[in-house]
């Protein structure tokens, strides 16, 4: 399935793609997105799909002067889930932020690569991507930040941040910058681990259970994504799904998961300067 979308001058729109399917075996859109001077897109794209499922979705974005575009993926279940975006900041001022999530376990697989174009002076790129890998789960991070010569005061920001729980799941993940510019502001990380013993031994200390220990950090971690979400009624129904599945409690279903007509509350009263 190819979309197209085309941003007018000025013109701002917010957009939710759902992924859910229960019976979905597989999938793949093509979308071609041009945002012209001064438009502004947020883009979600939520998936949560069964083991079986395989989806590909391919992005290609075009973004003229001092656009605003900004991605948030997040994968709460998967078969295999490819999710490709390539960017062109063709326009000074131009500004790209693209965050995602990806909560897997059993043999499920993600992969996110992502392709930005710098190719004019003055545009700002800023990608952050987070995963909790259960059981034998594995994803790929892919991230390719390419400055053109002409392209001077570039700011490029990228970073891949993993937690492996089992020994038998794996995480690939590959941040590259190509740099062709002398006066730009770039930089690129990634950490791999597992939880922090140091901050579970302060919760155990002042009386927190092991199990909701490991929630409550899982849950910090992945609420650095999720707070991107500039739709609070989404962001608030994507932290209940958060948390849910960070207990083990949310599958995808045949009933469209993500417009559950039953969330369960969950509070959690965390102190981030501890973790």
């Amino acid at each position: 399935m190819d979309n197209q979308l085309i941003l007018a001058v000025n013109q701002s729109r917010e957009i939710i793609e759902y992924h859910d399917d229960a019976h979905l075996s597989s999938e793949a859109m093509s979308s071609e997105i041009t945002l012209n001077e001064n438009a502004r897109l947020e883009l979600y794209v939520l998936q949560n799909v069964n083991d079986d499922a395989t989806i590909a979705n391919t992005y290609k974005i075009k973004q003229l002067a001092n656009s605003r575009l900004k991605v948030v993926v997040i994968s709460f279940n998967s078969g295999d889930i490819r999710n490709s975006f390539h960017v062109d900041l063709d326009g000074e001022g131009a500004e790209t932020e693209i965050y995602g999530l990806y909560l897997i376990d059993k043999k499920q697989h993600v992969e996110n690569r992502l392709k930005i174009n710098h190719n004019v002076p003055h545009c700002k790129s800023n990608e952050k991507f987070k995963g909790i890998l259960d059981e034998e789960a594995t994803a790929v991070f892919n991230g390719h930040v390419y400055v053109a010569p002409d392209a001077q005061k570039t700011d490029a920001q990228q970073n891949n941040s993993n937690i492996l729980l089992t020994p038998t799941a794996k995480i690939n993940t590959q941040p590259f910058l190509e740099i062709y510019a002398d006066d730009v502001k770039c930089s690129h990380g990634t950490s791999t681990g597992q939880l922090d013993q140091e901050a579970m031994f302060y919760m155990r200390q002042r009386g927190i259970s092991k199990a909701n220990a490991r929630i409550l950090l899982m849950y910090a971690f992945a609420a650095e994504i999720s707070n991107h979400i500039g739709n609070e009624d989404l962001r608030i129904h994507i932290d209940d799904m958060i948390k849910r599945r960070l207990r083990g409690e949310l599958s995808s279903c045949e009933n469209c998961v993500l417009r559950c007509s039953h969330p369960k509350e969950y509070n959690f009263d965390i102190d981030y300067s501890k973790i």
